[in-house]
């Protein structure tokens, strides 16, 4: 018996090294928050699904001092985060502690944005749940609301007060039990740079209220354009666990290349694209509430995104949540200017009640140029949008048509199609 000992033992060894590779292949397959269906894997610690990062900044933001003087920030990514991150901790301890919201009318609104405070602009409609899961903390009331514009300001109770805005669902308030003073504190180191809303200048009065203004921008530049499929794809097809390789690969009559698996289905389009179509069941992620989906997506996108980027960012522009799903739309930034494409947003994503359905990308990478110059005055292009298409915001952005050099000016959109573009 004892000749067969050693024997026994190596075999032993090979059978552990091969089932460890093979679980740390699968796990690698779906990254932690698309795992492999194993009955002996461990699920994920709570602090790795619930710990969210932010998936948008601000496209504007607005901090005004106890003078009523304005310093605003728009197109500067690295101006942008460094006043979110100063902002976040009193963020968290307003949007922790907040009461349930209650209807105010837009007047109200308006005059808490003549008070000292901060104001966040988004763009789209954000859920207040999910911009609290990105500073950390938890709403207290059980239905949720959404906005696409907050402001914190002070009461006269001495706390800071919590308003927020909705196109669509009207104009909200909340006491909360964080202190002013810290607030305060904040903006006493704030700058004035001339900044200001559209509702407070006569010329503009055919402009929406809200847009700010800035008397002067920061350095611009042209950026150039170019697609990459190789680099996304073959992450996606690794992440997914997808053989580019593999026999059962076809091609259909419009060049889409169709490459099957067990976890679903990826296609490289014609267009450019890439979609994944996941196999019923195949992703079930136990990620249950909207800032987590959201969180998976964001991890999953900056993944591959990561396989060839050069100088934008992919950032959350638009979410729409429905009783038995979730729609989650991302776009391109170079530098806070959004880049407008021809065929929809850069990614999207959608959500059944059993996991990630679906998820497309649009890959495509910019890298900035040389400085722009002769561009309008943002008040003179704000007047000119405004008698062409009245209650419109305008804004800067690169309209990439795919081929050539995106197209840097003013613009004013709807819903991600261009209604009008400054023509040089």
């Amino acid at each position: 018996m004892g000749r067969f000992k050693e024997p026994l033992k190596t075999a032993l060894l090979v059978l552990l090294t091969l089932s460890a590779a093979f679980l740390a292949w699968r796990g690698k397959l779906f990254g932690g928050l698309f795992p492999a269906p194993a009955p002996e894997a461990a699920p994920p610690r709570e602090e790795e699904i619930l710990s969210c990062s932010p998936a948008a900044l601000p496209s504007a933001l607005v901090l005004t001092g106890a003078s009523g003087l304005r310093c605003g920030v728009k197109y500067d990514e690295g101006e942008a985060s460094r006043i979110f991150d100063l902002c976040s901790p009193i963020l968290a301890e307003a949007l922790g502690s907040a009461e349930k919201p209650s209807p105010i009318p837009e007047k109200e609104f308006r005059a808490c944005l003549e008070d000292p405070g901060l104001y966040m602009d988004f763009g789209f409609s954000l859920p207040v749940s999910v911009l609290a899961a990105w500073v950390g903390v938890d709403i207290l009331w059980s239905e949720d609301a959404s906005g696409s514009a907050f402001l914190l300001g002070s009461d006269p109770s001495g706390s800071i007060r919590l308003c927020f805005a909705d196109g669509e669902d009207g104009y909200y308030s909340s006491g909360t039990a964080a202190s002013r003073l810290s607030l305060e504190s904040l903006l006493e180191d704030t700058l004035p740079n001339g900044a200001a809303f559209a509702f407070s200048l006569p010329e503009l009065r055919d402009c929406a209220p809200y847009s700010l203004v800035l008397e002067e921008l920061p350095e611009l530049r042209s950026v150039t354009g170019a697609g990459d499929l190789e680099g996304p794809a073959s992450a996606l097809a690794e992440r997914f666990g997808i053989n580019l390789s593999g026999q059962s690969r076809y091609t259909e009559s419009d060049g889409t290349l169709v490459y099957p698996g067990e976890s679903g289905v990826l296609r490289l389009e014609a267009g450019g694209s890439i979609r994944f179509s996941a196999a019923e069941g195949a992703l079930q992620t136990g990620t249950d509430t909207v800032s987590e989906r959201i969180e998976a997506v964001r991890r999953l996108l900056e993944t591959v995104h990561e396989t060839y980027a050069a100088e934008e960012k992919l950032v959350l522009i638009g979410l729409s949540a429905e009783e038995d799903g979730l729609s989650l739309t991302f776009g391109y930034e170079v530098e806070g200017i959004p880049v407008l494409l021809p065929g929809g947003p850069a990614a999207w994503a959608e959500w059944g009640p059993e996991g990630l359905r679906e998820l497309t990308l649009f890959p495509r990478r910019y890298r900035r140029s040389e400085p722009v110059r002769g561009l309008l005055p943002e008040k003179q292009a704000a007047a000119a949008a405004g008698s062409l298409y009245p209650g419109s915001g305008v804004r800067l952005i690169l309209a990439d048509s795919g081929a050539g050099r995106p197209e840097l000016n003013w613009a004013v959109t709807e819903e991600g199609e261009l209604l009008w573009m400054q023509e040089d």
